[in-house]
């Protein structure tokens, strides 16, 4: 569910395990997602869910009140933080200025104990001032911490890991919003730590479902229409990656540089997008947005050699599961062209699908009409669009008139086509056999309506384009399966907080 694979084709956690063939079996541990696992990691979720009490959804996410800390003794110093705090909590402009700062201090991150396990034998006050790379101490930053630290590379678009450390020595604020001492910041190689061991592909998805939770139970995603899309993720050829050995013909520091010919091509920052022999490199990330809000609902992370159809009935179905919530309309582009999402969609989730058709499977619905690149009906005898007239339900029929008297048109067929008193003709189109070539009766193919909910696709698209502009979504060195979607889901966690923040900012005033 969280990284999706071909079942009859070998998938790989990273280049290393590529050259020595050892491939993911296992598909919890390394959350590798097909068909058959996928109703069992979706009830994995939602018994990780079912751990957060029912109160953390009943009051507002974001209050001055999360900042305070009951489980250390208050010094003169934690006195004058509070109170900047406190007037910054209050000061609409600064909040807006310094969101980040704000979501991090401010947004009740307490339910990550519920999920993330924490040394029972360390007292949450004492992760306030160790400072070590010993893997025992490390555990004395509470989760909470942890967690913040993760957040604050995409909130800031900080360029790597190793700026988080050095960010929170600088700025002291944002040390203390993320519960931490500025005289005691973790080292690099425990958020390290915390993000490849500490914390679970299925944990991390938990995470992002439930902040999706708490968009829904406060009416900040809207119902109408979702759109998916699968943008690629493109993986970058490093040269000076420790993984690559031998000798290297192509690049331009061929004397001393490791990197092998058999993986690059003749340029060292190749897209890996491209095909190598049997494999293909890069990633997507099939994705499903709320078009009102631009709150990110669901994803899967794949392979790029994957198609995208395959994933669409896959990734509605874990939304509907874990977070019960459902669209009125589904949109999408045409590579999610089928007969059976239509159905699905229709009849199980009983919403609509608006998807243009792929123009090599367009179809002829009857010997007067047809379909153009622009998904409009026409009249074979003039070559002119038909005008979208109604539906008749009773029929199950969506209804065109032909273009006749229309703008001044007359047509030379009139005499042949029309009876007597006839102005134009109606032409009905049954809908009932196939969804995808005529749509629904509400929103028929080629109606202005259907064209304005197509529109509204491209916020999945404008969604994704920020994240990749702020927040470094497909900026990464990396060819591990596991590296990829936490850089991915931890940063579309950070992109859902500012949507909710964004819908509580102005009530902080009050």
């Amino acid at each position: 569910m969280l990284f999706t694979r071909d079942v009859h084709k070998p998938i790989y956690n990273s280049l290393h395990d590529l050259k020595s063939d050892k491939t993911i079996n296992e598909w919890f541990n390394l959350a590798v997602y097909d068909e058959s696992t996928l109703s069992q990691t979706a009830q994995e979720i939602d018994s990780i869910l079912k751990k957060i009490p029912p109160s953390f959804l009943s009051h507002p996410p974001l209050s001055f009140k999360n900042f305070q800390s009951p489980h250390k003794q208050l010094t003169f110093s934690d006195v004058d933080d509070y109170e900047w705090f406190r007037q910054f909590f209050h000061s609409p402009k600064q909040l807006q200025k310094h969101y980040p700062l704000a979501i991090l201090a401010f947004f009740d991150f307490s339910f990550l104990n519920f999920i993330l396990e924490e040394n029972p034998h360390v007292s949450l006050s004492r992760s306030l001032f160790k400072k070590s790379s010993d893997e025992k101490i490390s555990s004395y930053y509470s989760p909470v911490s942890k967690f913040k630290m993760l957040l604050l590379r995409p909130l800031k678009n900080l360029p790597c890991d190793a700026e988080i450390p050095r960010f929170l020595e600088e700025n002291d604020k944002y040390a203390k919003a993320c519960g931490l001492s500025p005289l005691a910041i973790p080292h690099e190689s425990q958020i390290n730590r915390f993000k490849n061991h500490e914390i679970t592909p299925i944990e991390l998805l938990a995470i992002f479902y439930f902040m999706v939770t708490v968009a829904i139970t406060h009416k900040i995603a809207d119902s109408y229409l979702a759109a998916i899309d699968s943008p690629i993720l493109d993986s970058h050829a490093n040269p000076l990656h420790k993984t690559l050995t031998g000798s290297c013909k192509t690049c331009p520091y061929a004397h001393t540089c490791s990197h092998p010919a058999e993986w690059v091509s003749t340029d060292v920052n190749a897209s890996f997008t491209v095909k190598h022999s049997n494999y293909s490199y890069g990633h997507k990330v099939h994705t499903m947005v709320d078009s009102v809000s631009n709150l990110v609902m669901g994803l899967f992370v794949s392979p790029s050699n994957l198609n995208d159809n395959p994933l669409f009935i896959p990734l509605l179905k874990v939304i509907d599961t874990i977070v019960r919530f459902r669209f009125k309309k589904y949109a999408a582009d045409k590579g999610y062209d089928d007969k059976d999402n239509y159905h699905f969609v229709v009849n199980e989730l009983k919403a609509e699908l608006i998807i243009p058709h792929r123009e090599e499977t367009k179809t002829s619905p009857s010997l007067e009409l047809f379909r153009i690149k622009d998904q409009v009906y026409h009249c074979t005898k003039v070559d002119m669009p038909l005008r979208p007239n109604g539906s008749d339900k009773k029929q199950n029929a969506v209804m065109f008139k032909c273009p006749n008297g229309f703008d001044g048109f007359s047509c030379p067929h009139a005499t042949g086509c029309l009876k007597q008193g006839q102005t134009h003709k109606t032409f009905k189109v049954q809908i009932q056999d196939d969804l995808r070539i005529f749509g629904t009766p509400t929103t028929p193919k080629g109606s202005l309506q259907w064209k304005d909910d197509f529109k509204k696709r491209t916020s999945v698209e404008r969604v994704f384009s920020d994240n990749k502009r702020v927040r470094q979504v497909a900026s990464f060195l990396n060819f591990n399966l596991t590296a990829i979607f936490t850089h991915v889901v931890v940063a579309f966690v950070a992109h859902n907080l500012t949507v909710i923040f964004d819908h509580f900012k102005d009530t902080f005033r009050t």
